[in-house]
């Protein structure tokens, strides 16, 4: 017996959130990691790659280290780099 599965309904949408997708521009990200790019002031859309991206992520961590909700930027570029890296490495 073949079952069929509607991820939509078995998924609750704030889980949903957090799954990666991949976007118009070919990167995989979730909304939630979108939505702390955009709170930064980061629009994804305008980057070729991930490497540009995360390279204008750090500078910016870089010169405002001092601000205190710069954790969850630092925990969305250390989850697009282990993505990145898991994704080019031969397992």
């Amino acid at each position: 017996m073949e079952e069929h599965f509607d991820m939509e309904t078995m998924i609750p949408k704030n889980l949903r959130d957090y799954v990666s997708e991949q976007r118009e521009n070919g990167m995989f990200l979730s909304e939630y990691q979108i939505g702390i790019l955009k709170h930064f002031g980061f629009s994804y859309q305008k980057y070729g790659s991930i490497k540009e991206l995360l390279f204008d992520i750090e500078e910016y961590l870089n010169s405002n280290s001092g601000l205190e909700e710069i954790d969850a930027l630092e925990g969305v570029s250390r989850e697009i780099s282990e993505r990145e890296y898991y994704s080019h490495t031969n397992q």
